[in-house]
């Protein structure tokens, strides 16, 4: 069995709640309350960003596909 659950936060607010810098965001995607595997959604993750000679992991947030 698949689990499945719903996205329907802001960009914004998710900007303000993890406090990212939007820099670091993906565009805003719309409101999807059936994320199933496969499908992509808005997720936060923290990395050392590959466009920067800092080596301190940052937030951020980005669409990614849910699977393998």
């Amino acid at each position: 069995m698949c689990g499945r659950y719903a996205s329907t936060t802001s960009r914004k607010t998710l900007l303000e709640t993890f406090e990212i810098d939007p820099e670091r965001a993906d565009p805003e995607m719309a409101p999807d309350y059936n994320v199933a595997p496969t499908k992509t959604s808005p997720v936060v993750i923290v990395r050392v960003p590959k466009d920067t000679d800092d080596e301190q992991p940052q937030r951020q947030l980005r669409n990614l596909k849910w699977g393998c």
